[in-house]
């Protein structure tokens, strides 16, 4: 990289660590009830939600498990500690097994479901905190995370159920959407770097071949996000795409193609960039649009996130 896209990493850097990891950490936490809170004022208050999730807390995980092994801080290494001993007590189903969605502020259970989407964050922040601070008590989790989705979520057409209520039946039959896929791949590279077992190999392969078949679009190279049980686009919003999910496939695809030595996902994954940043970046005022429609590129959300940028970046 050149000497100005460094010296910009750096001020970045500097900022999210000095800065924003500091605020998370400090007024991230319910000093009440325990577990983290949903959303905070730039004053450091938290907001009026009356539940936790389980998906906020397996990303913080991530985080702080990461930076504190990155900054050898402290404070963040104890976060992370804490985070996980929350994750245990309160979001692990002892009847059912599985991570609850959701819980009360007191972490009590309020039955609800167990979803695809968090399942895979759990798996992907259990994943680093065993990695970056060598906690072996994570590895309990991770096999008992992966059984359950191996054995509640898989069906046979290849995909993984998305929404289910806490004694696994499936809520939501009649839909295949891409993107809780997307993430379990994600941890499952992620596990998968660090084992080399044949479970999690199985686990990354099934969904790269469903990626392929079902969710991509060999010929427009899009991604198509919402299907039906038929794998079919959803009559309603299946012509409704994220440029934002093309560029963290792109980067999923090139890692897929190092652990794998297959040089196929790396070539598929840069097409897959290219054709995304003719249609997903607003070349007028810079940043990337949030939705596109796929029959003819038509801008259909003209707003702008952080995530879609920071998945560009990677």
């Amino acid at each position: 990289m050149n000497n100005q896209i460094w010296e910009k990493y750096n001020i970045f850097r500097n900022r999210f660590v000095l800065s924003t990891l500091p605020f998370l950490d400090e007024f991230g936490w319910d000093q009440e009830y325990g577990g983290l809170v949903e959303s905070i004022s730039r004053e450091g208050r938290a907001g009026n939600e009356d539940f936790r999730r389980v998906m906020v807390h397996a990303r913080q995980l991530f985080v702080f498990s990461k930076w504190g092994h990155k900054t050898f801080n402290s404070d963040f290494v104890k976060k992370a500690d804490k985070i996980f001993e929350y994750m245990k007590q309160f979001f692990w189903d002892e009847q059912y097994a599985g991570w609850r969605t959701d819980v009360n502020l007191d972490g009590g259970s309020n039955e609800s479901s167990k979803n695809l989407y968090a399942h895979a964050f759990v798996l992907f922040g259990l994943v680093q905190y065993r990695i970056t601070l060598d906690r072996v008590e994570a590895e309990k989790w991770i096999d008992e995370t992966v059984k359950i989705i191996e054995e509640k979520f898989q069906r046979t057409d290849g995909s993984y159920r998305e929404e289910m209520t806490r004694e696994f039946e499936d809520k939501l039959g009649h839909q295949r959407n891409q993107n809780p896929h997307m993430h379990l791949l994600e941890a499952s590279l992620l596990l998968y770097e660090q084992t080399q077992d044949r479970r999690t190999f199985k686990l990354a392969k099934r969904l790269l071949k469903l990626f392929e078949t079902r969710f991509l679009h060999p010929g427009e190279l899009v991604i198509r996000e919402y299907l039906d049980k038929k794998f079919q686009p959803n009559a309603s919003i299946g012509h409704k795409i994220e440029p934002g999910h093309h560029y963290e496939w792109a980067w999923l695809l090139n890692w897929a193609a190092t652990i794998f030595e297959e040089d196929k996902y790396r070539i598929d994954g840069g097409r897959l960039l290219k054709k995304a940043l003719e249609f997903g970046w607003d070349s007028s005022f810079g940043g990337v649009y949030d939705q596109v429609d796929c029959r003819n590129f038509e801008v259909l959300l003209t707003s702008k996130r952080l995530w879609p940028l920071l998945e560009l970046i990677k």
